[in-house]
């Protein structure tokens, strides 16, 4: 990976695998894969924003200070904006980029940044406040599905999944013969909208409640 094409990032030397492997064992989780190519080949990150990502040297000691493991089990804090904000990256294969304020470091509170660090990388570390201006994305809502074009079925399955829905897929095909339905009594509306948002044209309309 070269991320000297770039621009706006100050980078460092990369991390060699040891240093990967002492910050692993001291915090006792595997790293997402991604975030260790990132480390490998640039080891620690910043902008002139003030948007920083955590080399090896800084996140043992963020995790500590932060008590990511703690107070967010399944993540760990790989950044932070320079204002309060941490950036969390899930540990599971979701590749899930969250920022939350250090003092309410609960994965529920956090809003989605983005659900591929390389691209978020690339694109600059931007973060979209102004979607989250007249919208509290933390709170949770009903996602109603209220009508279904023809492939829509494809697309609800593919929202079940990214949003980790506890439907077997006949039981969400017999729903979807009974509009509106609810597909989802509470979910974080940030992560939902972000992620569905992410899917592209869809062919079903949907509502937040």
């Amino acid at each position: 990976m070269n991320l000297n094409g770039v621009s706006g990032l100050i980078l460092n030397p990369s991390a060699t695998e040891i240093d990967i492997e002492i910050v692993e064992k001291r915090l006792n989780a595997i790293l997402p894969i991604p975030y260790k190519e990132l480390l490998q080949a640039s080891n620690g990150l910043a902008t002139n924003e003030g948007i920083v990502i955590y080399g090896t040297d800084d996140l043992i000691e963020r995790n500590e200070t932060w008590e990511t493991l703690e107070y967010t089990p399944g993540f760990v804090s790989i950044g932070d904006d320079s204002g309060g904000r941490v950036f969390l990256m899930s540990l599971s294969d979701k590749e899930e980029i969250l920022i939350v304020d250090s003092g309410d470091m609960t994965p529920d509170h956090a809003e989605l940044i983005s659900t591929n660090l390389i691209q978020w990388v690339i694109n600059g570390l931007r973060i979209d406040l102004k979607e989250t201006s007249n919208i509290d994305w933390s709170e949770n809502c009903k996602l109603v599905v209220v009508n279904i074009q023809d492939g829509g079925l494809k697309d609800l399955i593919k929202i079940k999944a990214i949003l980790g829905i506890n439907i077997s897929t006949s039981e969400l095909l017999k729903m979807s013969k009974s509009l509106p339905f609810v597909l989802t009594q509470e979910i974080p509306y940030g992560k939902a909208k972000k992620l569905i948002e992410e899917l592209g044209d869809l062919n079903l309309n949907l509502e937040f409640l």
